[in-house]
């Protein structure tokens, strides 16, 4: 195997600036690989090792500042099933009052939320709900579902079912990507709209990768959403966002990113009328401040907030800062 690369990248990767994922990304690096693809996407941490040795051999680093850790201690929950589709799907709430429906990112599952239902129950009834064939929810005898709108038609489904009345919605990564699709759907029935990471279009990985989540998938998140968490992530915090999403199948894998890969609702965006907050950590490369910032354009009166030195998964890496900002969003919009 060949990597190569102009000096200035390599000086980036020394300095710890550029990841493999990053380095091999264009507008991030130029680095090109030379050699048996497959090898690589098999051994990808190998790969990932051999750049995190480079980094670390520059010498030490001043210490990092983490965002502040969570203190609230876990809140009261309850697990339910319900059969929806012919499909036994699990969800978990705590709290009473105006309810607020989290949708979990790819290949992860309703526990990304612990954080958001144990501060937020205070004053709202906070659902967060296991997809099909994610964390306690069963597969669909047809498999995994196949598509975005496929995940929306079934969110619009389960929030009849619960009987929610204009509910807030909270989605992070595809769940962001979905609650922005849910919003276009059915103008005015939701009372807040909250898209964590996610933007109207978001084309990304290839056939050839999502294939190889089939192959080597564990390990290719594995080093990925170590790619995307932020500067002010904590080890413990970092440590989770790889298991919860290890704790998911190749199928599920491939389903889930392939639909996010293939996003694309920027038609759409005119027919939202509930208030929309985009949130978008500062260090999270995959989802760009332009992206972000073009589809705020495209929705009347939506607001952006950053959190600084958050990843791609702000409410489990930087609960504390995440909370605050969407408690401050629902109190200006009286949700209350």
């Amino acid at each position: 195997m060949s990597v190569s690369g102009p000096r200035r990248d390599w000086e980036q990767v020394a300095a710890g600036e550029l990841d493999w994922f990053q380095a091999l990304t264009p507008g991030y690096g130029v680095m090109t690989v030379e050699g048996d693809p497959v090898f690589v996407m098999r051994n990808v941490k190998i790969f990932w090792l051999l750049f995190d040795a480079i980094a670390r051999s520059g010498g030490t680093r001043p210490p990092r500042q983490f965002s502040p850790a969570p203190l609230s201690p876990p809140c009261a929950r309850t697990g339910r099933y319900l059969e929806l589709d012919g499909t036994d799907i699990y969800y978990e709430e705590a709290g009473s009052g105006p309810a607020i429906l989290c949708i979990h990112a790819a290949s992860q599952d309703s526990l990304m939320y612990r954080h958001v239902l144990a501060a937020l129950s205070d004053r709202y009834r906070v659902i967060a709900v296991d997809a099909p064939g994610h964390g306690k929810s069963m597969m669909p005898e047809r498999g995994p579902l196949s598509d975005l709108t496929a995940h929306a038609e079934f969110n619009e489904r389960f929030i009849e079912r619960l009987s929610l009345d204009r509910p807030v919605i909270i989605g992070c990564s595809m769940g962001g990507n979905l609650v922005l699709e849910l919003a276009a759907r059915r103008p005015g029935r939701y009372a807040a709209v909250i898209s964590c990471e996610g933007a109207d279009h978001t084309p990304g990985l290839d056939d050839f990768v999502l294939d190889m989540l089939m192959v080597n998938g564990h390990q290719l998140l594995e080093c990925y959403s170590q790619s995307l968490t932020g500067k002010r992530t904590s080890p413990d915090r970092a440590r989770e966002v790889i298991w919860q999403l290890c704790r998911s199948t190749p199928d599920i894998m491939r389903a889930d990113l392939g639909g996010y890969a293939g996003f694309d609702k920027r038609t759409a965006m005119g027919d939202i009328i509930d208030p929309t907050l985009l949130i978008r950590g500062s260090d999270d490369w995959l989802v760009t401040q332009q992206q972000v910032d073009a589809t705020a354009g495209r929705i009347a009166g939506s607001e952006v907030a950053i959190l600084d030195g958050t990843g791609h998964y702000p409410m489990i890496e930087n609960p504390v800062e995440f909370n605050a900002v969407v408690r401050s969003f629902l109190n200006r919009h009286v949700i209350v």
